[in-house]
C-alpha cells in the first residue's frame, strides 16, 4: 500500500518494436524481413528491400 491506503499498481513492461517480429516475407525467396515490427519497406538477409501489400505482394506469376 502507498501513503494514501491504495495499493500501488506496477507500470506496464514496455517492448521496442525491434523486439517484435515482423511478419513481412520477400515475396520472391520467401526469406523473412529482419527490422522488427515496422512500417514501411521491408528488407531481408541479403539487404534486398521490398513494399508489402498484403496478398498483392504474392502474384501467383512469381511462382512461373
Amino acid at each position: 500500500m502507498n501513503l494514501t491506503g491504495n495499493r500501488s499498481r506496477e507500470w506496464p513492461a514496455l517492448t521496442s518494436a525491434q523486439e517484435l517480429d515482423c511478419d513481412g516475407r520477400n515475396p520472391r525467396t520467401d526469406d523473412p524481413c529482419l527490422l522488427g515490427y515496422h512500417q514501411g519497406p521491408h528488407r531481408d538477409e541479403a539487404g534486398v528491400e521490398w513494399l508489402d501489400d498484403g496478398d498483392i505482394a504474392r502474384p501467383d506469376w512469381l511462382n512461373r
